[in-house]
């Protein structure tokens, strides 16, 4: 079946013979043009002059005597024309509307819109006597501020089109819509007195702008042009209700573009082979469409393959399709562009401008008013991990090193995890980056509203990461570079046209507009078998074979949204385009694609949950119900596309213990040892204390900006350490500025990177510091006072015990954070310091003799475990005074025996109260026998950690993995 451009091309040879130098040919696109040139081509045998072949755009515009300005240019200029009338807009609240402001006055001046009709149209007199008329007898509409500023508004749009479109005549410039309505208001002087070409054909339009008809009509009524449309009886004539050809039959009923050529009955005679699938979700519909390619490629013969098109009604699936085909598929021809939007050198232009907005100031500490710009350390790690920055750092700086050491970005992304650094200043990037030029262009800091120094530091990143993409041959990154490289360069040169100040906020909304709109355009063959299309691009192309995605209602056709400053009573009215248009245009694509087509599959997203899935587009039904009804060719099969269930095993979580695993206990008990809190572990969750001390999964660091509990508590025992060793240990007394400084400097030395100078690192700070303040006083004022032996005193014993059956070394250890002495009682105090509250286990439960063991061999309550630890730090008391024969503190013996050991603990959440441990393990002063029955319990507990039979396990108490640091691998 011949294909409508090739009939163009048969009747324009037929028409004019080889004489075609002065005939033009007008078509919808620029890819229709070229294959009007190439059916021509195929038409002919002689050498013949070509005639002109143009887009119906690129034909306007060498027409009209203005030229079509450039998106930057345009948005300045409208800026400009907006300022004039509001000296108070800003730029960006216009950006959030400028687009839709510049579509709003091309479709104007393309449809010939009476502006003074359609403006006062929207006036507020006019309008409300509107209103007023569609309201109930008897009520009256309500003045408010509301409407005036809504009318203003279009007041506003009034001035801003007369004011705009003089600014740039002046300069004999215009934007699209302003060209066609040059055009088509002064068709005579610039179309009709011309002489160089005898007639023009305009091939393949359906839906004509009102600047186009009047300019086709005057051509037609001149004599001077011929219209060749490309329809078919089905929605012409047969099912008139079928909204593809509600323009063509208006325009053949008016009689306005003379004889009307042609009108096919295609749709009702041919036929067809029509296939839907529903597929779960939008991507997995690339994948389908790959293999039914791949399957149609190998069926056909090599040296003639069959014209495909896949046509992508959501233009985002380009990449993903791209992805999708056969490896042997070399031979195809895009005719979209890629979004300079959905690159990732987009991603690294956001990175760093988001580095520059997040900078905080900070004072000297010199007490100077000095404020020094410090960048934050998620922004700094989000740049240096972005792949561009990567691949410079594996194609640049690792060549650099001759040993195995870190690169000058992994040493700074070390250093400010290590040293738990918030805020860094360009200085000090500087001297981690050791100089180097790719630091220079990330990490100096851009002064306000220094658009010029924005520019260079993007033209530096360019120039460096452009050696990179030599080595790696990316050819996409590469032409994303130098679209971007060119992209910067206009607006470099707009802005200094314009010497007012543009803040940076302005200047990001401004030139990620721009990106928004910039396309890569691919440059293939375009005769090959492939082509992969958008729905617009197929205008007046023909293919046997089709296969098209994403045909879900919401995107074809697109749902009704009014992308318009406009409303739409008021756009009905003056006849712009609504969203009716735009169906009943998509519509006639739609069918116009299938008229030629004898191989058809249709692929649509049938999940809900799929973005613009769920429902199939009415054009499936009306193929299905409509359609085939006319045409008993048509077969129309539907498939479900379905992901492959495949059974899961059940798998087994716990941990056995073999006898490598067994070995890796011991060794643990032998080596590192046991301390009070890997017991609490064990019985809280084993798979917690296998995770931690047997296997050694440590905890990923990450940069904290909030102090946690964890690094209070670390900060609070270190200074009472300190404390304790410089003051109480030599019987004096802080004072409260000498506690205030310990604190300091102990918080500055373990905890550099933090900020306690505002938010809630100061609240915390400040509560910190007033707990200890509140603790110290209250043990000062103490009266008897007991005696502070020693601070952070270390503890450790090992064993000899029988676990299943074999002899086996068991060290134990801990730290007590502080030991005192009440010499009336004789008793030594081992306390031990908590941040947060401590609850102990209920006096009833710990005065049973027969639930005590219970509590310390098996309880996983947190409450059992604070016991748990007071017991063991009781016990290495014990066992310490036993094997030294006596504890030797200060030149002095505390002997075995003779003294009672006593555990608690003080509460920072409640400092001034000592919180006992409730569980007495034997009566009274009993050491012998203390550590006997601890040393039997302990026996138990590692006879169990040791058993094969008892695999470690997860814990049934979810609330044991709410802090847990290993819930992500437990998938808790």
């Amino acid at each position: 079946m011949p294909s409508f451009l090739n009939k163009v091309a048969s009747h324009i040879l037929e028409q004019n013979g080889t004489l075609l130098d002065r005939i033009t040919v007008v078509v919808p696109t620029r890819r229709a043009a070229f294959f009007v040139m190439q059916e021509l081509a195929n038409e002919t045998t002689k050498a013949v002059m070509s005639p002109k072949v143009e887009a119906v755009d690129d034909f306007v515009e060498s027409i009209c005597t203005l030229e079509i300005e450039d998106p930057v240019h345009l948005f300045f200029e409208l800026y400009e024309t907006f300022k004039t009338i509001d000296p108070d807009v800003q730029f960006d609240r216009f950006m959030g509307w400028a687009s839709v402001l510049l579509s709003d006055l091309d479709k104007i001046d393309q449809y010939l819109v009476n502006t003074n009709y359609l403006f006062d149209y929207l006036s507020e007199a006019k309008a409300l006597t509107r209103w007023q008329e569609n309201l109930p007898d008897g009520k009256t509409l309500k003045n408010s501020s509301g409407s005036k500023q809504y009318f203003s508004l279009f007041e506003n749009i009034k001035t801003v089109y007369s004011t705009f479109r003089a600014r740039l005549l002046k300069n004999g410039k215009a934007y699209r819509g302003m060209a066609y309505r040059q055009l088509a208001e002064d068709v005579d002087n610039l179309l009709l007195q011309r002489t160089d070409y005898d007639k023009i054909y305009f091939a393949g339009f359906n839906a004509f702008t009102e600047s186009e008809k009047r300019v086709v009509t005057a051509l037609v009524k001149a004599g001077r042009a011929e219209v060749l449309w490309d329809t078919d009886e089905y929605y012409m004539s047969e099912n008139t209700g079928v909204e593809a050809g509600k323009s063509l039959r208006e325009y053949q009923k008016l009689k306005i573009f003379g004889d009307w050529n042609w009108t096919e009955d295609n749709l009702l005679s041919t036929k067809k082979a029509i296939t839907v699938y529903g597929v779960p979700n939008a991507t997995l519909q690339t994948k389908v469409a790959g293999q039914l390619y791949a399957a149609m490629k190998k069926g056909d013969n090599p040296s003639v393959p069959i014209p495909t098109a896949i046509v992508l009604a959501d233009e985002n699936l380009l990449l993903p399709m791209l992805y999708s085909l056969d490896e042997g598929v070399t031979d195809l021809n895009i005719t979209m562009g890629l979004s300079l939007r959905n690159s990732m050198l987009y991603t690294l232009i956001d990175s760093v401008f988001e580095l520059q907005q997040n900078v905080v100031e900070f004072r000297n500490k010199s007490g100077r008013n000095i404020r020094i710009p410090k960048f934050n350390h998620k922004s700094i790690n989000k740049v240096l991990n972005h792949p561009f920055i990567r691949h410079y750092e594996h194609a640049v700086l690792r060549p650099l090193l001759t040993e195995k050491t870190n690169t000058i970005i992994q040493e700074t992304l070390w250093q400010i995890t290590d040293g738990n650094r918030v805020y860094l200043s360009s200085d000090e990037l500087m001297e981690l980056g050791q100089g180097n030029a790719l630091f220079k262009i990330l990490f100096t800091h851009w002064p306000k509203n220094n658009s010029k120094l924005v520019i260079q530091t993007f033209y530096g990143l360019i120039d460096i990461l452009r050696e990179v993409y030599k080595e790696y041959k990316n050819a996409l990154e590469t032409e994303y570079l130098y679209l971007f490289y060119t992209l910067l360069k206009q607006f470099e040169q707009t802005l200094e046209d314009r010497p007012e100040v543009i803040t940076l906020k302005t200047l990001r909304s401004f030139m990620f507009e721009l990106i928004r709109q910039t396309r890569i355009p691919f440059s293939g063959e375009p005769i090959s078998s492939l082509q992969i299309l958008g729905m617009l691009e197929t205008r007046a192309l023909d293919f046997e074979r089709i296969i098209i995605l994403s045909v879900n209602e919401g995107i074809l056709p697109q749902a009704k949204r009014q992308n318009s400053l406009i409303p739409f009573d008021a756009a009905q009215t003056v006849g712009l385009p609504t969203h009716q248009h735009q169906e009943a245009v998509m519509s006639y694509h739609f069918y116009r694609l299938l008229q030629r087509a004898s191989e058809i599959h249709m692929l649509y997203t049938s999940t809900n949950d799929a973005p613009g899935g769920g429902e199939k587009s009415r054009f499936i039904q009306q193929v299905e119900f409509e359609l085939a009804q006319y045409n008993p060719d048509i077969m129309i099969e539907n498939k479900t596309v379905s992901f492959q269930t495949v059974a899961s095993e059940n798998l087994n979580e716990d941990v056995p213990k073999d006898a490598a695993m067994l070995l890796a206990i011991r060794n643990y008990l032998s080596g590192k040892g046991l301390y009070p809190t890997h017991l609490n572990e064990l019985i809280r969750c084993s798979m917690q204390f296998y995770l931690k001390h047997i296997v050694g999964v440590q905890e990923a660091e990450d940069v904290e900006e909030e102090l946690g509990m964890d690094k209070i508590g670390t900060w609070l025992h270190a200074s009472l350490e300190n404390l304790d060793q410089a003051f109480f240990l030599e019987g004096k007394d802080p004072s409260n500025d000498q506690i205030k400084l310990v604190l300091r400097e102990e918080f500055d030395r373990l905890f550099k990177g933090y900020i306690t100078d505002l938010g809630l690192n100061k609240i915390y700070y400040e509560v910190g510091e007033q707990q200890i303040l509140t603790f110290l006083n209250h043990q000062i004022k103490q009266t008897p006072r007991k005696k502070i032996l020693a601070a952070e005193q270390p503890l450790r014993t090992e064993l000899n015990l029988v676990l299943q059956n074999e002899n086996t070394l068991v060290r134990i250890g801990g730290k007590i954070d502080r030991i005192e002495l009440d010499e009336n009682e004789r008793t030594l105090y081992v306390m031990d310091y908590k941040t947060g509250s401590v609850e102990l286990t209920g006096k009833q439960k710990v005065a049973d003799p027969l639930r005590k063991e219970e509590i310390i061999l098996a309880d996983p309550d947190r409450k059992a475990g604070y016991v748990r630890q007071l017991w063991m730090y009781e016990y290495l008391m014990y066992r310490k005074m036993q094997d030294e024969k006596g504890l030797n503190i200060g030149g002095k013996i505390y002997e075995f025996g003779q003294y009672l050991i006593k555990s608690g603990f003080y509460s920072f959440r409640d400092p001034t109260n000592l919180i006992a441990n409730p569980l007495e393990l034997t009566e009274g002063l009993d050491a012998i026998h203390f550590i006997q029955k601890s040393e039997r319990i302990l026996t138990e507990i590692l006879n169990n950690l040791l058993d094969p039979a008892i695999p470690f396990k997860k814990t049934e108490d979810l609330n044991v993995c709410t802090y847990c640091d290993f819930v992500g691998i437990c998938g808790r």
